[in-house]
This record gives structure tokens, sequence and C-alpha cells, in this order.
């Protein structure tokens, strides 16, 4: 009776939704709320939320989450919150809001990266944070604060990330999670603390920044005042889970030193899970980041693979077709497609802020019909996949478990295909609730109410030996080598 009444709630804060999840002790869901995340879009066309409205959305949904579970008996245990990594909230000194946040994706802050680029070298950038500058960092977010909201700015006390505000909201503390600091560009990773250089160098106040703690540390508990208003018992222990991509990886069993999370959704991302990493190993810019992980002493490796589900989302619109249509096509089509390609490159690179996907058809076009186009953009979304692992697989990264999760994971073609590129096995983990369930599980170890963490299923996916052949063939004497001709033009 135990295991079923006790639930722990997690937090995920996105994008898009804001969501309260239950689980309890063996990770099975309980209960699940969603609202949305406002944002709010301006005549310049830069994106921003408010304070007050994330944190009444997540009220409403730590409200609804518990009206599910209030009847069936359920106690709340503890609270863990994640949520995007780069934005943040400035604070007074009364603790309260200072204008709005910037979101990750605003793009206003790039007009500042030569700036930055010039008065430090991108690699001495990488090697002290593991980033590259990037718009979206939280260094570029205060620079823009500094010049369009100077007086804000000027009555700025502290500042949090949005998974630590609602942390502070619901306890009255102020802490800062690793892997959310790791995504500022002022943190140092190898040293697992602020950089008091670059802090120097760009003039940033470090009384803003806040004490870092691992995630799933208890920050403090629900106050009083806090617990009558959103209906939470007082005295539950709060945790800040951490950065959401982390957090969800963990969420499905990524906890092992090599474990890889490929997250398919409209974009596509590969975390590794490594142990210490040595950064002045690198002699250049790599095409992916590095932070504090998520599981304490740990780091991670995060590369970009590209928008592939948007790709989907883009043929489906011009064909009509529905999901299920595609699936059934592709099912239909049997082997390898080679009367048509399709060439989707590696999104950007360290050194460009240009995130569009591009991608080309190639071959007997005219000749081509609707199915073989769907074929080939799954088998030319497969091979930049294994492109990017190869990245990886260049600088010696160690990758033993792949575990998949996200949408693309109901598409038995696509997830075939990509097993057979790389003539290995992998994990597909339908859970579509990775960050939730990961920030719950990290609340529940905080409080010490969980011993061992509870792995979702999954499914093991192996290669098929012919069409492995097959299309290693087809990656490296067409797509491999049309993607370097691609590259050489587009640098014209």
């Amino acid at each position: 009776m135990r295991i079923k009444e006790s639930v722990f709630i997690g937090l995920d804060i996105g994008s898009t939704h804001i969501k309260a999840a239950a689980y309890n002790r063996m990770g099975d869901i309980k209960a699940i709320a969603r609202t949305s995340t406002p944002a709010h879009v301006t005549k310049d066309g830069g994106i921003y939320h408010l304070a007050e409205e994330l944190w009444e959305n997540t009220v409403n949904a730590i409200q609804t989450c518990i009206e599910q579970i209030s009847t069936n008996g359920y106690k709340i245990k503890a609270i863990g919150i994640a949520s995007v990594a780069e934005a943040g909230v400035l604070l007074d000194e009364e603790g309260e809001p200072l204008g709005p946040i910037l979101a990750w994706y605003d793009q206003r802050p790039n007009q500042y990266l030569n700036m930055v680029k010039s008065r430090v070298n991108p690699l001495d950038f990488y090697r002290k944070t593991g980033l590259y500058p990037q718009a979206k960092y939280s260094l570029m977010k205060f620079i823009w604060m500094k010049e369009y909201m100077s007086e804000k700015w000027k009555k700025g006390r502290a500042w949090l990330h949005i998974a630590e505000y609602i942390a502070y909201c619901l306890t009255g503390k102020m802490r800062t999670e690793v892997s959310l600091a790791s995504r500022t560009m002022l943190f140092n990773v190898n040293h697992r603390k602020w950089d008091d250089e670059l802090l120097m160098e760009f003039d940033i106040n470090k009384d803003l920044l806040q004490k870092t703690i691992n995630a799933g540390e208890i920050v403090g508990s629900v106050q009083k005042k806090v617990s009558q208003y959103v209906k939470v018992p007082e005295g539950i222990p709060v945790t800040i889970a951490g950065h959401d991509h982390i957090v969800g990886a963990f969420g499905i069993g990524s906890t092992l030193d090599g474990d890889v999370t490929n997250s398919c959704g409209t974009a596509e991302t590969l975390v590794i899970n490594m142990p210490h990493v040595d950064m002045d190993q690198f002699t250049g810019v790599p095409n992916f980041t590095i932070g504090c992980h998520v599981i304490p002493g740990r780091y991670y490796a995060l590369l970009p693979v590209g928008t592939t589900g948007g790709i989907v989302e883009w043929f489906l619109s011009i064909t009509g077709w529905n999901y299920d249509q595609f699936t059934t096509v592709l099912s239909q089509e049997k082997g390898n497609q080679d009367s048509i390609g399709f060439y989707p490159s590696p999104l950007g690179d360290s050194d460009s802020e240009k995130h569009v996907q591009m991608a080309w058809f190639g071959g007997a076009l005219t000749n081509s019909y609707s199915a073989q186009m769907a074929t080939s953009i799954i088998q030319g979304l497969s091979c930049l996949f294994r492109n990017r692992i190869e990245v990886l697989q260049a600088l010696k990264i160690r990758m033993e478990r792949l575990l998949v999760t996200g949408g693309a994971t109901q598409n038995p073609y696509w997830m075939q295909t990509k097993a057979n590129i790389l003539n290995r096995s992998l994990q597909i983990v339908r859970d579509s609730e990775g960050v939730a369930r990961g920030a719950a599980i990290l609340a529940a170890k905080a409080s010490e109410e969980l011993d061992e963490i509870p792995v979702p299923s999954s499914l093991t996916l192996t290669p098929d030996v012919i069409q492995a052949k097959k299309i290693d063939h087809y990656y490296i004497n067409d797509y491999s080598k049309k993607i370097e001709i691609a590259k050489e033009l587009m640098a014209l």
C-alpha cells in the first residue's frame, strides 16, 4: 500500500507547454496536466515570456494534476522542476521580476555575437564553458538587457533560470542548478563554478548569480502562504531537476556512461553521457556542446542532428497525407530507394547562427512518385543521423547503449532504417513525458524515497543484415559524396 500512496510531482516547463505529472515509486504515471507556455512577440521580432504568467500557468497545471489524484488517496511527497535552459528571470532586491524574460530562441541578442567573439576567442569560450557563442545563451541576453533594459538591469539583484524561479516562488530560496548554469556561457564546466574571468570581461556582477547545486538537491520546502494558494501541502521538499533535454534523457533511463539518447521531435538531438571531460583536449570548436549532467559528477555532450521531424511535417503538408498514411506508404515500399535521393545536410556548425535545415532531392525526379520520395526522405534522414554519430566517433567519444525516444519512434520503418544504417541495436523508449518523469525521479531520490532509479519499458530493435549492407553502400558511395559536393556549392 505504501507504494500506491506516495507520488512525486515532476514539472516540465517547456517552450510550448507547461506540464505537471505525478509518478509513483515505480516510475508509473498517475496523473498529468498541461497548460500553454505563454509567449509574446514584439514588433522587432523578439519573443518573450512574463514571469507572472509562467507562475500562474504552472500553478494551474499543478492544481489540475492534484485534482486528478486527490480521489485516489495518493500523498504528494516531493516536487521536481525542469525547464528550458537558457531563459531566465531578473529580480529586484525584493525578489520581484523586472521586465520580460527573453525566450531562449529570441534572436535579438544576435547583434552582439561579433563583439563577443572579438573579446574572447570562441575556442577559449568552448574550453571554459563547453559552448560556442550563440544568441540563445544567457550571457547574450544579459548584454542585450544592459542596453535595452538598462534601468531595470541596474535594479537587478538576482537572476534565475525559469525552473529556479518556480522553485523560488514555491520555497523562497534562490539556487542555480549546474546543468542550467552550463547554458549561460559564464559557467566553467571543468571547475563546476562561475568563471570570474568571463564575468569580469563582460562586466556581469557575480552577485546576480546564485550558489550552484547539483540536480535534485533539495532547495527548500513549500511555504505556508504558497501552500494555501497552490493547494500543495506545506513543507513538501522542492528540487530543481535542471535542463529539460538532460532531464528527459535521464527520465527514460539514460543513466550510464556511454548511454546515447536520440530524441526525435520536430528537431532531433543526441545526448551522450560522459565521465569527466578534459576541455583542453579540443584544438578546434566542435559541433556539439558539453555541460554538467543532472547525474552528479557526470557530463554530457549535446549534438543537434537536424529538424528531421520538421522535414517530415513539411512533406506531409505538401502531400496532404496524415502520419498514418505516411507510415502505410513506407511499409509498402520495400528496400532502399535508389532512383531518387534525399540529401539533408548537417544543421549549421559551431560558427553558424543559421538554423535553417538545408536539403535536396536528386535523381530521376520527373519519373518519381510520392511514395518513392517518402522512402528517400527517411533514408536521407537516417544518413544524416549516421553522419552526426560519426562526428562523435571521430573524437573517440564512448557510445554504448543507444536509446531512441520521441514521436518518430511510432514510425517502425524509420526506426528500422536507423538500426540498419548504424548496423547496431536500438532501444526504443515510447515514453512521451521523459522530462516530467526525470524531474519526479530526481525529487524522489532527493527526499530519500527511492533507492533505485525505475527504468521505463523499451523495445530492442536489431538491424536487418541484408538491408544494413545495402544502406551502408548507399551512405558511403552516394550520400556522403554528394553532401560534400553540396557543402562546396554552398560555400561559393
